[in-house]
């Protein structure tokens, strides 16, 4: 606890500040102004003249200065912090929570694209490519489809070949 020394009914502005993080107290108006973003550093609004650190951790350390703004003049009292002793080190098992969540997530990722790529490849028939697969249409008469030339698998591949050309003859209505 950081006190200055300075009765309330006196001062008209208590500021008190570290680095670029600032606590104003307007006597006056009853107001308070604060940027401080840590949750253990703390001033009463009832005893602005007190500055409460609790759990001081190393980041804590540094120039505290308090500055008391009286209708007679301004009184500036500076406090330098030093935090001793040993900081607290990090154990792998806090770095195994830090570093969990990213390894699911990336193999989530991996995982859903192996999947995708699994699906789309699957989908895809030896002779898509080649174009001696595709389909002609011809005036007034049933649809037609080439052979394929490897000769592999021909039993599956003319099941699918008569299931595509029931389906593409009923929606052009060649029967």
């Amino acid at each position: 606890m950081l006190i200055c020394n300075t009765s309330k009914e006196n001062a008209t502005f208590i500021q008190w500040t570290k680095g670029t993080s600032v606590f104003v107290h307007a006597t006056l108006k009853n107001l308070n102004s604060s940027n401080f973003t840590s949750e253990r550093v703390k001033i009463d609004p009832n005893s602005p003249s007190q500055l409460n650190i609790s759990n001081v951790q190393h980041d804590d350390a540094g120039l505290y200065t308090c500055s008391v703004t009286r209708k007679f003049g301004k009184r500036i009292t500076e406090w330098n912090l030093t935090v001793s002793g040993k900081p607290e080190e990090i154990t792998p098992s806090r770095y195994f929570l830090y570093i969990l969540p990213l390894v699911i997530g990336f193999l989530l990722c991996c995982f859903t694209s192996a999947v995708c790529l699994y699906r789309k490849l699957r989908a895809r028939t030896p002779n898509q490519n080649s174009g001696q697969d595709q389909f002609h249409l011809e005036s007034g008469r049933e649809v037609v489809a080439h052979q394929p030339q490897d000769g592999t698998d021909t039993r599956t591949n003319n099941k699918r070949r008569s299931q595509y050309m029931e389906r593409l003859n009923s929606i052009y209505g060649v029967y």
